[in-house]
């Protein structure tokens, strides 16, 4: 059996069933980015050098796609021995290639005002005033329906994102992003003046592309730099992590699965932990 047809096998077998669509896209797109003479080789005549050799060189011209590579080969190979069909796995002496990924570029909290002016001409507002003042992911403000908001909390409990072509709400990315998070009050008197107010269903129903177009054309309107939306949802948080709100709370309204991950991203903007949240109330009053 060669690596191609194992991994076919384990990806159907293992992955598929069990894993989210985006998860199992991402297995699949490095499977199908490995190099021929790799994947073609007889799976028990795989060694560490040859797969280190490949994913080096891959990581030359595609550092990112290169990491891709090396977290699906060891998974895979992990159950490959786990399933008796390798004494070891050869992934065990190989390293992780090395990729520093660049800093996503934010906007000021004056800039954030700016961009709140033309957001509001949106016919996707309500999602753009959620990615703004709580950091939302694109997926997840995509899913938000009005049954997912009440008494002025807001549960983010799933997403939208689309699987074998068709549209429609998926798990959240982790049990952390689970959360429920209080909405501030000038966010739930724009929600409450929205149309469509108490109706069933999404709170806008529209796709990413449209959505991310209705964006584009904010920044542009206001003269900003090409943000992109997750950049927003850095923008919301560096400005909440420059007036000190402590890192627990940046990790629970993000929906972070650790602290580290958390600190790392935001540790230079803390002044300390010592402040009183009333952090979300407070980005409001900044930026709308």
């Amino acid at each position: 059996m060669t690596l191609r047809e194992y991994l076919d096998i384990w990806l159907q077998t293992y992955v598929n069933p069990f894993r989210r669509p985006k998860t199992v896209e991402c297995y699949r797109r490095a499977i199908t980015s490995l190099p021929a003479e790799l994947a073609d080789m007889e799976l028990q005549q795989l060694d560490s050098l040859r797969l280190q050799c490949a994913i080096n060189n891959q990581a030359m011209a595609f550092p990112r796609a290169a990491q891709l590579t090396f977290a699906t080969l060891h998974v895979a190979l992990a159950k490959a021995v786990k399933l008796r069909m390798l004494p070891y796995s050869p992934m065990d002496g190989c390293d992780k290639p090395v990729h520093a990924p660049e800093r996503t570029d934010i906007l000021t909290r004056q800039q954030l005002h700016a961009y709140h002016v033309e957001a509001r001409k949106s016919d996707c507002w309500p999602l753009l005033l959620l990615l703004l003042t709580l950091g939302l992911r694109r997926g997840e403000a995509l899913g938000v329906c009005w049954t997912d908001i009440n008494g002025g909390v807001l549960r983010v409990q799933h997403q939208r994102l689309r699987d074998n072509k068709q549209y429609k709400l998926c798990p959240l990315k982790s049990r952390a992003s689970n959360r429920a998070l209080q909405l501030p009050a000038p966010v739930q008197l724009e929600l409450y003046d929205w149309p469509v107010r108490g109706l069933q269903g999404y709170v806008v129903d529209t796709t990413p592309e449209h959505l991310t177009a209705e964006h584009n054309a904010a920044i542009a309107r206001a003269g900003l730099p090409r943000v992109t939306l997750h950049g927003l949802r850095h923008s919301m948080a560096t400005a909440l992590a420059a007036t000190g709100t402590p890192i627990k709370v940046l990790q629970a309204i993000l929906g972070h699965s650790t602290y580290k991950l958390t600190a790392d991203l935001y540790a230079d903007h803390l002044q300390g932990a010592d402040y009183t949240a009333t952090d979300l109330a407070r980005l409001c009053e900044m930026v709308l």
